[in-house]
């Protein structure tokens, strides 16, 4: 990017002056619309400051936020610092404080900070001696705040902190720049938000600020495209030629994604290789296939982190509390994270179930089950790795820690009973059958990639997926649309949602996103061009009779009003309404009675029993229809939550003629029929209002989930067909089960290829020893040999699993039982020296088998060949034993040395001469003789003399012994021949009498 004929400052300044030549309304909206850029350092991140500002220009239209790792201690004096290298006006940030363009603000310290429409926002610190992240904090705020106008940079500094920044700033289509790690003094933190794969650009202090004004200056990002203008980019072609290299290229379509999503990552892309326009990146895209691969990449962003939103998953938990406490220790508890990215959602909900679990006091608790699900490979294998950077103790408590994790140096592993829980596979929640028979369903964050066109297969696959009163959790910018008859709102903050049971089932047909084939509604049998008509039962034809005849007329509704069946002659009562067609009571009940319906149903829903009204009185010309009506919620398990209205007609009665008359008995016969309808008349309004009332504070509680029509739901309803119900409820269970059978296996052969090379390494490794080795288990049987083992005892490959005590060896293998029982009993390692038949020693080294749980499970031989030593020793031993003979057999005194003149053998000669005895010389330097006994200084010197000589020369001297007497003393080396050096030095000491 940079032109080494130029300097950046002159780059810089030709950059800002060509873009301070757009239009007067664009600087307009520059004004309140500019990026803000949030940077992250901590240790030597001074002199990275230092380069950046330097090279950056005053009136760049950013402002710069500086988060630091700052001692409490040192106030103000990183403003002054920055103050050296930047014009732009440096200022400490206070509560409250507006951020403007071109100003620099800077934490100030023991504080968090973050923003809210462009304020900044000072907090205490919630962490004051534990581990803090104030990067992080603030740039998940800032992503927040600002979306696609948010940068993160992320310097030189110890730990991770701005990792999970990084993470939210990309998935609001922000941008991030990571400071090359060679050039940081400290690189931890660089390599860290490198790690995350999602940072743009990876430069040097110098180099960012011209990268970043040519990218926030990019025409696709700095002007804002009209609606007109969005649409027509989305049917581009270019875009759909964009959606098809990505289909071409990694085989996943695209199309059914939100269009805006897709042109926005698109944007960035284009922006970040500053091409002019999206018919140039189509051309990159064929010649650069990598491009695909990043592009398919920032398309997946999945955005997560441990407990993300914490009050959620505290909800959760006490929702999950009861669903746990139900099952039996048969029946397992499974879970479908749809999603999981690299996994931190997947192991919080882990966490949870075992926390449920530790509330019931069962002898037997239930096995869970999660399937952790994502369409990205490379987070799928993240995930798989359970390894996790030191900045989710922010998130995760440290009762959590310590029961979940294995601390390492520089990272945190999930611990093996919290990983042997999920199955990680990748999956297409669009083309691939669904997991079944769910407690609980995540997804989190997933629908909001997604149009409405697809999120309307999708919901009815979840609904079919769960068990009845499961429950599915959802992100909080997601909505379940209109498919309020499928499930219920147990906590709409949170977007916590219960299955509901029999009312999506009645009328509904799922449309499976997923190919499914599907039974004709009725079968037909053919023979010679004739239809056989399938024969009916005399109690069918009986049943069918009685309900059209004798039984009284009824409906059976939703809590919407729906008509999901009816019986009987329904016209009396319903008339279609002029225009489009609407199953719906309300609106086709007839005016005399709607006030009446809707007064029955609400009784029937809040008394949760069956409600009469009767002698309703219908006009029909000159004749009066009397009828009862009756409300009855129904609580059995497939029709749960609807409603049965049924009209009792009574009969017509001729309208009786009223005669006017004077008398009193007319006048007050009238007035008792008013007084009636008078009162009929309150207790329908009072029925109204209470009615009217709850209806609002129901409102209030679910007006997001009934925005959308009535017309749109009575549009995809479909009446399920009794005769082919089963068959393909059946064959989408196999379908589903399959799925999940396949997902399995993935992680299965993934773990066989592992362990394939974990085996290669280990018999490479027992080979190269030479050693031979054996295993065997505590019973004494075989388990497995190295080739070496094959010269020691009779075995063949069919002999694994036999006792060794079957397998002829080369030793007593009473010995070897004895050692190895001794063993596994006290725990203890042990050696012993063995010979075998052929003259041979072998050095047997016998340890505990200890599995990764610390259980010992037998015991581990091995077997190393000793001959050469033990020769060696027993010509050793040999030689001192014939030196010793030698000194013994010699008639005047004699001293056997070693080469460090220390006494080895001695003669009965010599200690009755000199009166010693052997213990008080043997052992001993014989400096130590010497100078208690003799007078001649010069016997060191000349006893080293005579050990430097040649092998067959002999040195004599006189020794003066005692006053008047002296001895002539006689030594000669004794070379041992397998070491060719002088070990003994022979002594003889011979008396002459003066």
């Amino acid at each position: 990017m940079s032109d080494n004929t130029e300097k950046p400052e002159k780059k810089l300044a030709d950059l800002k002056s060509s873009v301070n030549k757009s239009s007067g309304s664009k600087k307009q909206s520059k004004k309140t619309a500019f990026p803000i850029v949030g940077i992250g350092g901590s240790a030597g991140s001074f002199q990275a400051f230092e380069k950046f500002f330097t090279h950056m220009p005053a009136d760049s239209g950013m402002a710069f936020v500086i988060i630091m790792h700052l001692d409490p201690n040192h106030k103000g004096q990183v403003s002054e610092l920055i103050r050296k290298y930047s014009p732009m006006p440096v200022l400490e940030a206070i509560d409250g404080m507006p951020v403007e363009a071109d100003h620099i603000y800077i934490i100030p310290p023991n504080k968090d900070m973050g923003i809210h429409n462009r304020k900044l926002l000072l907090l205490n610190v919630q962490k004051p001696n534990g581990y803090r992240q104030p990067i992080d904090y603030f740039l998940q705020s800032l992503a927040d705040d600002q979306w696609n106008k948010s940068v993160g940079i992320i310097f030189s500094g110890m730990g991770s902190d701005g990792e999970t920044g990084v993470r939210m700033v990309k998935e609001k289509l922000g941008m991030v720049m990571v400071q090359d790690p060679e050039t940081a003094p400290y690189s931890s933190m660089p390599i860290a938000a490198i790690g995350t794969n999602l940072v743009d650009y990876v430069l040097s202090p110098e180099e960012m600020p011209m990268c970043l004004i040519q990218y926030l200056n990019h025409p696709v990002l700095s002007e804002e495209p009209s609606e007109q203008a969005r649409m027509e980019i989305r049917n581009s072609t270019s875009v759909q030629k964009v959606l098809m290299l990505l289909r071409s290229h990694t085989g996943h379509d695209f199309s059914l994604y939100k269009k805006s999503t897709i042109v926005r990552r698109i944007d960035r892309r284009v922006a970040y290789h500053q091409l002019p326009d999206y018919v140039h990146y189509v051309n990159y895209l064929r010649e650069n296939p990598q491009e695909v691969d990043v592009l398919f990449n920032e398309l997946l962003i999945g955005v997560t982190k441990f407990f993300r939103d914490a009050a959620a998953f505290e909800s959760l938990k006490n929702k999950l509390q009861p669903i746990i406490q139900q099952k039996s220790t048969n029946e397992p508890v499974r879970v479908w994270i749809a999603g999981c990215s690299t996994g931190e959602e997947a192991y919080s909900i882990a966490m949870l179930l075992i926390e449920c679990l530790d509330v019931p006091k069962k002898a037997k608790l239930p096995k869970i089950q999660i399937f952790a699900t994502d369409l990205d490979a490379e987070a799928i294998e993240h995930a798989r790795a359970g390894v996790y950077n030191t900045n989710i103790v922010a998130d995760v408590s440290p009762e959590r820690i310590t029961r979940f994790f294995i601390k390492n140096e520089a990272n945190y592993t999930v611990k093996k009973e919290l990983r042997e829980m999920i199955v990680f596979a990748q999956h297409n929640l669009i083309k691939d059958a669904p997991f079944t028979r769910l407690d609980l369903l995540c997804c989190r964050n997933v629908m909001i990639y997604l149009t409405a066109e697809l999120q309307k297969k999708i919901i009815p696959v979840f609904h079919y997926s769960l068990n009845p009163k499961a429950i599915m959790f959802m992100g909080p910018a997601e909505t379940i649309g209109g498919f309020t008859e499928m499930f219920v709102a147990v906590d709409p903050k949170w977007k916590i949602f219960e299955r509901k049971e029999g009312s999506a089932a009645i009328n509904r047909m799922i449309d499976f996103p997923f190919h499914v084939a599907k039974q004709p509604n009725a079968i037909l049998r053919i023979e010679e061009g004739e239809k056989i008509v399938p024969k009916v039962s005399i109690a069918d034809t009986f049943n069918k009779i009685m309900l059209e005849n004798f039984t009284p007329t009824s409906v059976l509704i939703n809590d919407k009003g729906d008509i999901l069946y009816s019986n009987g002659r329904t016209g009396k009562f319903l008339e279609l309404p002029s225009g489009e067609a609407m199953m719906n009571i309300y609106k086709m009940i007839r005016e005399e009675l709607r006030y009446v319906l809707g007064n029955v149903i609400h009784q029937a829903r809040s008394q949760k029993a069956l409600v009469t009204i009767n002698d309703i009185k219908l006009k029909e010309g000159d004749q009066v229809r009397t009828i009862n009506l009756k409300a009855s919620l129904l609580m059995e398990k497939a029709l749960e939550g609807l409603l049965l209205i049924v009209f009792e007609d009574k009969g017509l009665f001729k309208k009786p003629t009223r005669q006017p008359t004077k008398g009193e008995a007319g006048h007050d016969k009238a007035i008792e029929e008013l007084e009636k309808e008078l009162v009929y008349t309150k207790e329908q309004l009072s029925n109204t209002i209470e009615q009217m009332e709850t209806s609002l504070e129901e409102l209030k509680s679910t007006n997001e989930e009934l925005q959308s029509t009535n017309e749109e739901l009575q549009s995809t309803n479909e009446e399920l067909q009794s005769t082919n119900e089963e068959s393909l409820t059946t064959k989408e269970e196999m379908q589903s089960l399959n799925e999940e059978l396949m997902t399995i296996n993935v992680q299965y052969q993934a773990k066989a290829e592992e362990l394939a090379m974990l085996n290669n390494d280990m018999k490479n490794l027992l080979d190269s020893t030479e050693i031979g080795t054996i295993f065997l288990n505590n019973n004494m049987e075989v388990l497995r040999y190295t080739p070496p083992i094959r010269k020691l005892f009779s075995i063949i490959p069919s002999d694994v699993g036999r006792p060794l005590s079957h397998i002829v060896s080369a030793f007593d293998y009473r010995l070897i039982e004895e050692n190895v029982k001794e063993v596994i009993e006290r725990l203890a390692i042990k050696e012993v020296e063995l010979k075998t038949q052929n003259n041979d020693w072998y050095n047997v080294r016998i340890l505990p088998y200890r599995t990764l749980d610390n259980f010992i499970s037998g015991a581990v031989l091995t077997f190393t060949l000793i001959t050469n030593y033990k020769q060696m020793e027993y010509r050793l031993n040999a030689l001192q034993n014939y030196s010793a003979d030698i000194i013994n057999v010699l008639q005047e005194p004699a001293l056997q040395l070693d080469k460090d003149l220390q006494v080895v053998n001695v003669n009965q000669r010599f200690m009755s001469v000199f009166k010693v005895k052997e213990r008080e010389i043997k052992g001993y330097l014989f400096d130590r003789f010497v100078h208690e006994h003799w007078k001649t200084i010069e016997l060191d010197k000349l006893l080293q003399q005579c050990r430097n000589a040649e092998t067959s020369t002999t040195t004599s001297f006189k020794v003066e012994y005692l006053p008047g007497e002296n001895f002539e003393l006689t030594a000669r080396p004794f070379i041992n021949e397998n070491v060719n050096e002088p070990l003994l030095l022979l002594i003889l000491i011979i008396i002459h009498e003066l």
